[in-house]
């Protein structure tokens, strides 16, 4: 027992040292733990946690989120979970609710994912939804989404299936398939594995029966068919038909089976394939496996219900891509900031430490001291404690001892000895322990405890302070990022003061100059007033001289019979002259007749040698043709002095005629004056006495009208006698009739003044008995005034009549000669211009070729391409001139290129210094001695220089390409028409270029190609400088030295062309005839091929882009036209096409396009009656022969060869072929013009970076004030060049840019040029209005990916898409130099036009109206109204008018469907046509297409006054009815299906007498018929569409479809033709596209609602409504009580008004909200009107307007329009009185909700339930 005790006490020795040892070392490390909610940093502070609210704790160092809670996810629960949406809170944070996908509960949540951009929530549905908020069941699953949530996967066999219910899960099998899941075939039917439906075995049209044999399955054939289904024509026939086919017409009894055309060898194919090897069976075999899949795979695609869900998806992944990017690109910028300031504020930071520096090192003393003690403190408290612990355990082993030692002695008996020695010792230890004492340590261990509990005290309150210091911390980061904030806000507000600020001083200028200008008008008011005082006093004396006149009117009656009587004695001398002057001689007309035969002899000459002329190198008969074009020239000349000497002998008579020009004008002038003098003396004086100075006035006039005719009468005859003798026998005819014109003038005049006699003779008589009347004499005035209006129309004509005989009119021979001459000029012209053929140039010789013709193509881009032979063996290389395009002085902008240092050298210069581009990289002296092409473009200010030199050996090109730019800002290249120069080789003595071209002249060989893309030649030169062409030989060029040359085409440039004579001479006309063309163009339009023999004609040509083939051989039903819009019939694509036309059997024609059978067509039996062919044009005088040809133009492309029956022609040798070329450059098919109508846009992709580094520059011609010309956007950052109101804007990222002019919307071609650098933004337009902005510092960078951008308009941006024409546009990429943009490679055309730019610049004279409209003043009285004018928003609104202050920010023009009408929203919505009544009598065909979510509406009636006949078309519960009826029979047509699926349906619905026939999309055919016979249609106009007049067609369409259907109607047509212009329109608008929303749209193009009598608008009453304009002004509210009794409500300028007239006075008030009214949001109106108040409240903004105090009675029942009322009801002074424009929704009057779909009516483009939502 004492020996176990023993042990025991040594175990608990022993574990005490190990506890202490390990105790000792665990104190030795301390460990900082960072309180809930903050992390360990690296350099162990303890740092919040960022997890925004939604984790209580994070990882140390990374500060990572632990366990994020509330449905977020993320390292920093900055996330939501999938099937969440984000949304903000008041105080910054963010929670996440679940997706409305449907509902925004977690229930109904069946999206995996959700976001939301702007207004606008995107789903991605789980499986087994679909719909844009996953709100129904996807396609293959059926059940309720929204209610029961349980969409399930259809059952139904895939195979067999072709649709399954989305909610009942029925299946829908596929034709000729049963079974409660499609699976299986319907008795008698096979074919289930197909997937293509089961189906009869059917034969096709050449076989005997219908049917399969029961056993065999086979088909008997027609001769000629063969096949299993009879479904092909057998080897050695061809033409299948339902009779078989047509045995081959060929030698070897061999053809091909669709054309007939004969083959050269005969198939070894039999019918049965006898002689195929098990190879080809099984080919056979695979193909028609393949054949199954391929019908399996077209069944997939056919059955696919997905469509809207798969285009939602793919646009929702589109989309999700997009602003991931988007989200990357702003979050590399965001964090890049973020960088940036928590730099800043780790430096503010370290500052606010270095300042609690001082404050922390006592701190940190006093902690390291309490730390010691702290330390040890804690390790006596752990010794203490551990010595507790030992001791603890050892009670509790002693304690086990004695029980043990209990047990032991019970159980045990043990030695006495041993016993006795235990106890002792035990004793012995107790002993020791009783006896030892601790007490002198108590005192220390006491002190150091409390000491320890003093520090640890400190050391805890020190603690407290470090926390609570900390905790300060982040609010001072709080406010510091707050105040700094507030910095930048401070800074914007002094920008915008600033901005205030020039503003105001602008404004201030102005009102400056306001009162400059009113305060002169007060001056002219004042000089006006004071002539006003002095006429009258002159009026006064005037009245008193009213006696006299009386007396003088009788002398004026005499002058008057007297002057009768001198008309009299004119005409007849007038007729003797006319005599006389018919006897003159005939010398004159045998001189112009024998000249007239000269010039036809020139003519035949000159026409001779064109013909005999050869495009291809020979240069002697184009100079012959030359010398032909000079003496015709002389010829001409001649003419012209003749014409000259027939205007010296008419001059005479010209002076005299201006003469009494001038003299009538100064009679009008003063006539006009006296009139307004009197005019304005009516006014003032009593009436009789007015009535008199009038009739003396009106007197005066016609005596002075009378006798200056009858001066001007007299002076004419004495001209006709002067003219000479020696006219011409046609001239003296013309002559005869301009006088006997002459005589019946005059008499007209003698018949207006008799009228004039005889009142003056009743004013005589009536004044003379005093029985006169104000009244009769203002008739006789007005009479008077007509009378001598009359006049004044007759004797300008009288004047220009004798005008024509001064004028000089070639004889018609004459004239008939010149044009013609003139054309042939012409052709000479475009001949020598395609003269490819070099000259020799000596070192003295130069060249002036005849100028550009449209100088307006060279400002943006000039282009010269020529190729040019030097021999540095022969001649040594020097410094030498090639080329100038300049003026002549060499002063102004001009390009050049010369050899200098040995280096090909490129200047130009554009206003500023020179620019010089030296090819280096190439000098001159290496160059082979053979011909070599040089290039040289300038685009803007960036020029190049290009070099292609041939190998000599291979085909290989070495090229060689220099760049450079110009150092000023300008870009366009100005040349004046007047004085410009081309010159090659060398310089003429009479000009002067500069410095920098001045060199010897060239000594080598050069032939020119290209100019821009016209082609041009040396041969067209307009001067020829020392060179002898025809001694200097020419260098002879290999035409297929380089690449582009190497195939041999014809460049066609739609002016020549290629006449192939006798044809028949490399093949002849036979059973089939073939024609074989290959093309290549992006022209619209042009010949391909004609041939035309007297009134025969045949030609194939482009119309539209496709192929078009009309031909006439005298066929009884005139030409046969093959048109079509097929996708392969259009071959402007850039790209060789082969085309071929086949003439079978004299009498079918077959087209090929490709070797591809594309369209056949039959016609009479006639052979071929032509032996000349015309190819890519023909001349004038053969396309105006016909005028089924006069609409003919050349074509622009390249032939590539030509073929008749298989035999190729070589064109250029054709000896009829003129102005063609050899060699297509691939410039020809570039496009580099496009023309926009303001519904399209072109787009594309490049690395591009508009707003890092930019350049961008294009011409551009409108004559719309508005419209977008170039836009990209990047994320929410847009880039953009505009018109605003005739002014270009540059916007780039809320930065803007404004020209200084606002009109370049006058239809000139304009050049602008935007830039954008590191530190500014700038906007140049020709060169003059040049602006700049500073541009904002940005750390964002440009990425190499390559972006979209759009021309001419963009799908998403709010701008108006742009009209008119942008040509020669070019971009900065990353990857590529500056070159111009070619459209022809565009991914996006939207109804853009890559052809000609039709824009035109108003006339002069339009331009000018507006100016002298505005300038001339109106007449009229003075209006005065009562009217607070202290309220008006403007001044008077006569004096301004009425414009846009500024676009809104939702366009006027919402997206639409081309051709479509929305029809609904009101009971009778419809549109009226006329003229269509007597059209469908016996017979009609109407088609329309209609979409519609509507059961029940009727959409077509039409009917008689008494509804007995009528035809209708109408919806009933979904489905379509068309009936109509003569008065007893009835013919009704219901179809079986439901067509209100909201989708387009094709419709057509026949009358043919008793026969009605329904179709719908092609498919559905519906058929009845009247008993009787045929039947006419005896209805009335108008037709109705959409809907019809309240209680009409209730008598026969039942009383659920009455009412107008809602949906869409497009391509309307009746027999053929469209019904485009409606008589009336009640409540119709285009069909919008995209989303919308609840309300009214009023269009622009105006309309208003007429609300019924049920609503009280009188003293006392409140209107309010919710109004979401598109444009700045219109009528919202009038109430008509009377002419002068009204109140109007309207916006202005984005200020709303409101007017109110009492009857005695007129009232008004406005309101100008803080936020604009056309900023896109909805702005809610108030209008109450308390007796004589009336409040305006606009979004809270209340202002108001006291009427008066007594206030009439009111009439009930008045007139109440909204959005716009008839313009006789709305009152003159408003300032706008335009229809209101935008959405409207939610107006109530005195509390009570309006419907306008109860509305008494609803008047013209009003949409009522629905807005377009953008």
């Amino acid at each position: 027992m004492a020996s176990l005790l023993l042990g025991s006490i040594g175990i608990l020795y022993i574990l005490s040292a190990l506890t202490h040892t390990a105790s000792s070392q665990q104190f030795n490390t301390v460990y900082r733990v960072c309180a809930r909610g903050f992390f360990l940093s690296e350099q162990e502070t303890c740092l919040p946690c960022n997890c925004k609210g939604h984790a209580d704790s994070c990882e140390d160092i990374t500060g990572i989120c632990i366990e994020c809670q509330d449905h977020t996810v993320g390292d920093f629960c900055e996330h939501c979970e999938d099937g969440f949406l984000p949304v903000l809170l008041p105080d910054g944070t963010f929670m996440c609710r679940p997706c409305a996908c449907p509902i925004s509960l977690e229930s109904n949540n069946f999206a995996d994912h959700c976001d939301k951009r702007g207004n606008f929530l995107r789903c991605v549905c789980q499986e087994g939804y679909a719909g844009h908020y996953c709100e129904r069941c996807a396609p293959g699953f059926y059940g309720d989404a929204i209610s029961a949530k349980d969409c399930r996967e259809c059952q139904c066999d895939k195979c067999g299936t072709a649709s399954c219910d989305d909610r009942t899960g029925v299946c829908h099998c596929k034709p000729g398939v049963t079974g409660h899941l499609c699976d299986r075939c319907e008795e008698g039917y096979s074919g289930f594995g197909s997937c293509m439906g089961c189906r009869r075995c059917e034969c096709a049209s050449a076989a005997l029966r219908g049917t399969c044999h029961p056993l065999t399955h086979s088909c008997q054939c027609h001769s000629g068919a063969g096949g299993r289904y009879c479904e092909r024509c057998l080897p050695g026939f061809w033409d299948y038909s339902t009779s078989g086919c047509k045995k081959c017409d060929c030698p070897e009894e061999n053809c091909d089976m669709h054309t007939g055309e004969c083959l050269p060898e005969a198939s070894q194919i039999s019918e049965c394939n006898i002689n195929c090897d098990a190879c080809i069976w099984n080919l056979v075999g695979d193909i028609r496996q393949s054949n199954k899949t391929l019908d399996q795979v077209r069944n997939s695609v056919l059955n696919i219900s997905t469509g809207a869900a798969a285009n939602d998806r793919l646009k929702y992944y589109n989309y999700t891509a997009h602003r991931l990017q988007a989200q990357f690109v702003g979050w590399r910028s965001k964090y890049a900031v973020m960088r940036a300031d928590t730099g800043h504020l780790e430096e503010e930071t370290q500052k606010l430490l270095t300042d609690m520096e001082l404050l922390a090192g006592e701190e940190e003393s006093v902690q390291s001291l309490g730390e010691r003690v702290d330390q040890e403190t804690l390790d006596s408290s752990t010794l203490a404690n551990t010595l507790i612990a030992n001791l603890s355990s050892l009670n509790i082993l002693i304690e086990d001892m004695i029980r043990d030692w209990e047990l032991y002695g019970v159980h045990q008996e043990l030695n006495p000895q041993v016993k006795l020695q235990k106890i002792a010792e035990a004793e012995r230890i107790l002993g020791w322990m009783r006896n030892l004492d601790l007490s002198p340590k108590e005192p220390l261990a006491t002190d150091e405890s409390s000491e320890a509990h003093e520090l640890l005290r400190r050391v805890r309150h020190f603690e407290k302070t470090l926390m609570t210091t900390q905790g300060r911390l982040l609010p001072m980061r709080e406010v510091l990022s707050r105040f700094t904030s507030r910095l930048f806000q401070a800074q914007d507000l002094l920008n915008k003061a600033d901005d205030t600020l020039q503003q105001s001083l602008d404004k201030y200028k102005t009102n400056q100059l306001k009162l400059q200008r009113r305060e002169a008008q007060q001056q002219r008011l004042k000089d006006i007033y004071d002539i006003v005082n002095q006429t009258i006093v002159t009026a006064d004396e005037i009245i008193s001289e009213a006696n006299l006149t009386v007396l003088e009117v009788e002398d004026m009656i005499t002058n008057v019979r007297e002057q009768h009587a001198e008309i009299d004695g004119a005409r007849v001398s007038l007729e003797r002259k006319t005599e006389k002057m018919s006897q003159s001689d005939r010398e004159l007309v045998l001189r112009a007749e024998d000249h007239a035969d000269n010039l036809q002899r020139h003519a035949e000459e000159l026409k001779y040698n064109l013909k005999g002329s050869d495009a291809n190198g020979r240069v002697q008969k184009a100079l012959n043709a030359l010398n032909v074009y000079d003496n015709i020239v002389k010829n001409i000349d001649n003419a012209n002095i003749t014409g000259l000497t027939a205007l010296n002998i008419s001059s005479t008579t010209h002076a005299d005629i201006d003469g009494l020009n001038a003299k009538l004008s100064l009679m009008r002038s003063q006539s006009d004056s006296v009139l307004t003098e009197a005019s304005t003396l009516d006014y003032q004086q009593k009436d009789i006495v007015s009535t008199v100075l009038d009739n003396k006035k009106y007197i005066e006039e016609t005596n002075e009208m009378m006798d200056s005719s009858s001066k001007k009468i007299a002076k004419i005859l004495s001209d006709i006698n002067a003219i000479h003798k020696d006219r011409t026998a046609r001239r003296l005819q013309f002559t005869q009739e301009v006088a006997e014109g002459t005589l019946n003038r005059s008499a007209e005049v003698l018949q207006k003044v008799t009228p004039i006699l005889k009142r003056v003779e009743e004013w005589d008589g009536n004044m003379k008995k005093e029985v006169y009347s104000a009244a009769a004499f203002d008739r006789t005035v007005l009479s008077a005034g007509e009378a001598v209006e009359d006049l004044s129309e007759i004797v300008p004509e009288l004047l220009d009549k004798l005008r024509v005989v001064e004028e000089k009119k070639p004889v018609n021979n004459v004239s008939t000669n010149i044009i013609k001459i003139r054309e042939l000029i012409a052709q000479a012209r475009s001949v020598a211009k395609k003269v490819q053929v070099s000259m020799k140039f000596n070192g003295q010789s130069a060249v002036e070729v005849h100028p550009y013709s449209n100088l307006d193509e060279l400002k943006a881009v000039t282009s010269i391409s020529f190729y040019i032979r030097v021999d540095p063996d022969k001649d040594p290389i020097e410094d030498r001139f090639l080329l100038y395009l300049g003026d002549k002085q060499g002063r102004k902008d001009y390009m050049g290129l010369a050899i200098k240092n040995d280096n090909l050298v490129y200047v130009y210069n554009l206003g500023g210094e020179d620019v010089e581009i030296p090819l280096s990289s190439k000098p001159v002296s290496s160059w082979p001695p053979v011909f070599n092409l040089v290039k040289v473009e300038r685009l803007g200010r960036h020029g190049k220089v290009f070099l292609t030199v041939p190998s000599q050996d291979t085909t290989a090109e070495q090229k060689f390409i220099q760049k450079g730019e110009g150092a000023g800002t300008d870009s366009m290249f100005d040349l004046d028409p007047k004085d410009n120069i081309f010159i090659v080789g060398g310089v003429p003595p009479d000009v002067k270029i500069p410095p920098a071209l001045s060199l010897a002249p060239f000594v080598g060989c050069i032939e020119l190609e290209t100019l821009n893309s016209d082609i041009i030649s040396l041969y067209n030169f307009k001067q020829l400088h020392r060179m002898d062409v025809a001694a200097s030989m020419p260098c002879p060029r290999h035409k297929l030295a380089f690449s582009q040359s190497r195939v041999t085409s014809y460049l066609f440039d739609g002016s020549g062309f290629a006449l192939v004579n006798n044809i028949e001479r490399r093949g002849k006309i036979g059973i089939v005839t073939r024609f074989d063309i290959e093309v290549r163009t992006v022209a619209n339009n042009g010949i391909l091929f004609l041939m035309v023999n007297e009134t025969n004609f045949f030609v194939l040509e482009l119309k539209n882009g496709f192929l078009r083939l009309m031909y006439d051989f005298g066929f009884t039903n005139g030409p046969v036209i093959m048109e079509s819009n097929l996708a392969k019939l259009q071959i402007n694509d850039a790209r060789y096409h082969e085309v071929s036309v086949i003439y079978h059997h004299s009498k079918k024609i077959i087209l090929l396009v490709d070797r591809s059978h594309v369209k056949s067509m039959e016609s009479e039996r006639k052979p071929l009656p032509f032996s000349d062919i015309y190819i890519g044009g023909a001349p004038s005088s053969i396309l105006l022969s016909r005028p089924e040809l006069s609409s003919l133009v050349g074509l622009k492309g390249c032939v590539k060869g030509f073929q008749f029956q298989k035999k190729d022609f070589n064109l250029l040798e054709e000896p009829g072929t003129i102005g063609i070329s050899s060699g297509c450059p691939e410039e020809s098919f570039m496009s580099r013009t496009a023309y926009f109508t303001g519904e399209g846009y072109l787009g594309s992709t490049a690395k591009i970076s508009p707003f890092q580094s930019f350049e961008g520059g294009l011409n551009f011609r409108t004559l719309q004030s508005n419209g977008l010309l170039f836009y990209h956007i990047d994320g929410l950052d847009e880039f953009s060049l505009s018109l605003e109101n005739g002014a270009v804007v540059l916007q780039s990222k809320g930065t803007r840019v404004r020209s200084h002019k606002k009109n370049y919307n006058d239809g000139r071609t304009h050049f602008l040029v935007a830039s954008v650098t590191d530190q500014k933004y700038e906007l140049i337009i020709d060169d003059k209005d040049k602006l700049e902005k500073k541009k904002p510092a940005s750390t964002s960078q440009s990425d190499n990916v390559p972006k979209t951008f759009y021309y001419g308009g963009s799908p998403t941006s709010s701008t108006q898409n742009f009209t008119g024409c942008i040509s020669y546009a070019y971009i900065s990429r990353q990857d590529r130099d500056i070159e111009p943009e070619d459209f022809q490679r565009y991914s996006e055309n939207v109804q853009a036009s890559l052809q000609d730019c039709p824009v035109e610049r108003p006339p002069a004279a339009l331009l000018n109206k507006e100016s002298r409209e505005s300038s001339r003043r109106s007449p009229g009285h003075s209006r005065k109204v009562g009217r607070d004018e202290s309220s008006l928003p403007l001044g008077n609104p006569l004096d301004v008018p009425e414009t846009e202050a500024a676009p809104c920010y939702l366009s006027s023009h919402p997206r639409v469907t081309r051709h479509a009408h929305r029809y609904g929203g009101s009971a009778h919505s419809r549109h009226e046509y006329t003229g269509v009544a007597s059209v469908i009598r016996n017979e009609s065909y109407f088609s329309l297409s209609l979409k519609t979510h509507s059961a029940f509406g009727l959409i077509f009636y039409l009917a008689d006054e008494s509804e007995e006949n009528f035809m209708a078309l109408f919806l009933t519960h979904g489905r379509l009815v068309f009936t109509f009826s003569s008065g007893k029979d009835q013919v009704r047509v219901r179809s079986k299906e439901k067509y209100s699926d909201g989708q387009w349906h094709d419709i057509i619905f026949i009358r043919s007498g008793n026969m009605g026939r329904l179709m719908i999309d092609g498919l559905t055919v519906l058929e009845d018929r009247a008993s009787g016979g045929n039947i006419s249609m005896l209805v009335q106009d108008p037709l109705y569409v959409g809907g019809v007049p309240p209680d009409q067609a209730k008598k026969n369409i039942q009383k659920t479809s009455v009412s107008s259907f809602s949906g869409c109607v497009r391509r309307l047509q009746l027999n053929g033709r469209w019904l485009t212009s409606a008589s009336s329109s009640f409540g119709v608008t285009p069909c919008y596209e995209g989303p919308s929303e609840p309300g009214t749209y009023f269009t622009e193009e105006g309309g208003y609602v007429l609300l019924d009598d049920s609503f009280d608008f009188g003293s006392r009453f409140k209107l309010v409504m919710e109004v979401r304009p598109r444009v700045a002004s219109g009528v919202l509210l009038h109430v008509f009580t009377g002419e002068k009794e009204y109140l109007t409500l309207y916006i202005y300028q984005s200020q709303v008004v409101v007017v109110v007239n009492n009857g005695i006075r007129e009232f008004s008030t406005y309101v100008s909200p803080r936020q604009e009214i056309c900023d896109g949001n909805w702005h809610k109106i108030t209008v109450i009107r308390d007796g004589p108040a009336v409040h305006l409240d606009v979004d809270s903004e209340v202002s108001h307007v006291v009427a008066s105090v007594s206030e009439p009675a009111q009439r009930s029942g008045a007139p109440v329009f909204i959005g716009g009322a008839p313009a006789s009801m709305l009152s003159p002074s408003l300032l706008s009185r335009r229809g209101y424009t935008g959405c409207m929704r939610s107006v109530s009057v005195n509390e009570s909700p309006v419907s306008f779909s109860d509305a008494a009516l609803v008047s013209g483009a009003v949409g009522v339930g629905s807005c377009p939502a953008a």
